[in-house]
């Protein structure tokens, strides 16, 4: 008797089995809109940290235009949000350069900006972003919070994603942003000053696209980068004013107090050179996410100091290597180094000088060799001092300039 029972079970166990299977596998093939993209190689994988140059990286998540063309909207959002390298904006010396320089290389990027409802998907997950801290939390954690949150908030916050927008949805993103803002501040131990600036920038370019002014006369909105406190503080009361009463405009400018400060050093032959000088520092958490996306993304990179905003590439090549330097220094600047006669440009037959500076022609990035000739040191834009080899860095090196002092 335990025999035919046996079989029994086995048979049963086989149409339950085909009964999954038949419910699993779809009647018709997934078209290639509704199937989610996923990135071949990612960081903390042997074939990534096997890649000696950048291009390699970007080469390896590039996704095809067919691909890029066929997805549907959603799922493009996704890829977009979960590409690798979308961090790399934020070692350019100001936020909105790095996202247009990262937009040039990834056609995930492309794609979405020319989508008309770009706009109303990404305020879909903005509508949802959950900021609070889990009980428990760890730092990581904590960084990859701020990290989800500055991608969202980045990419909806590019012009050609707001102009997406209907009238009803640009003030239900502003009455969104006025929470998020709200609730950053509820957690300053996490969302510093640096992370109220990415929602600052997307509160105010939506607020211009509304009322129809000119947001690029603020450096803030324009750039993306060099947070002024008091510019945030009026870009939040514009936004409420314009809820209050729509009927006026309420543009925002640079004429605001600020605890960031133009200031002036000089080159060694006298020459004056505007910068910013610096005043907050990234908080704990931000500096973790920071600190972890170098970690992951460049492994053959060291990293020497931590992740800062006092200070940029130009800044710690050309005026200062200390860690208590406070400058920002953006282009043109770093060209007096060189304009006035204060460096040589180095070239054959000129014998090879240790520490001399490294201009990244081909993009806007400096630094200083390291020995013979192949490691560079340098700062990335808010990410951390890093040791590299003279390619291996998110900058594009087909054209170099070295300097030595005159």
């Amino acid at each position: 008797m335990s025999r035919p029972a046996r079989l029994t079970r086995r048979a049963l166990a086989a149409a339950v089995t085909g009964a999954l299977v038949a419910t699993l596998t779809p009647g018709t093939p997934v078209s290639a809109a509704d199937r989610p993209f996923t990135y071949q190689v990612t960081p903390g994988t042997a074939q990534w940290r096997a890649f000696s140059s950048h291009q390699e990286m970007v080469d390896a998540v590039q996704m095809p235009d067919k691909t890029a063309a066929a997805l549907r909207t959603p799922l493009l959002v996704d890829a977009v949000l979960a590409y690798p390298l979308l961090p790399d904006a934020l070692a350019f010396n100001s936020v909105q350069q790095g996202f247009e320089t990262v937009t040039a290389r990834f056609t995930g990027l492309q794609e979405l900006l020319r989508r008309p409802d770009a706009g109303q998907e990404l305020l879909k997950r903005y509508r949802t972003l959950n900021l609070a801290a889990r009980h428990g939390e760890t730092l990581d954690e904590a960084g990859d919070r701020v990290m989800t949150a500055w991608k969202l908030e980045t990419v909806l916050a590019q012009p050609q994603v707001l102009a997406t927008l209907t009238p009803a949805q640009s003030d239900e993103l502003l009455r969104v942003g006025l929470a998020v803002h709200r609730a950053k501040q509820a957690d300053a131990a996490t969302y510093g000053q640096a992370s109220l600036e990415p929602t600052a920038v997307l509160l105010g370019r939506t607020l211009a696209i509304r009322e129809n002014w000119d947001w690029t006369r603020s450096e803030l909105l324009r750039e993306g980068l060099q947070l002024r406190p008091g510019a945030v503080a009026t870009t939040v009361a514009a936004v409420r004013a314009h809820l209050a009463d729509p009927s006026v405009a309420h543009p925002v400018r640079d004429d605001v107090g600020t605890l960031d400060y133009y200031s002036t050093v000089y080159t060694p032959n006298g020459t004056p050179v505007s910068v910013i000088t610096m005043t907050s520092e990234l908080t704990s958490a931000e500096i973790t996410r920071a600190n972890n996306f170098v970690a992951d993304a460049y492994p053959s990179a060291t990293r020497e100091r931590n992740a800062s905003r006092k200070y940029n590439c130009h800044s710690y090549a050309w005026y200062s290597t200390s860690s208590a330097n406070n400058r920002w220094m953006n282009s043109p600047g770093d060209d007096q180094y060189w304009l006035d006669g204060s460096y040589t440009r180095w070239h054959p037959p000129y014998i090879w000088f240790s520490n001399m500076k490294l201009s990244y022609s081909s993009d806007d990035h400096s630094g200083i060799w390291v020995g013979t000739g192949s490691y560079v040191r340098s700062k990335w834009g808010q990410l951390p001092l890093m040791y590299h080899y003279w390619n291996y860095s998110p900058y594009v090196s087909t054209t170099t300039n070295s300097y030595f002092p005159s």
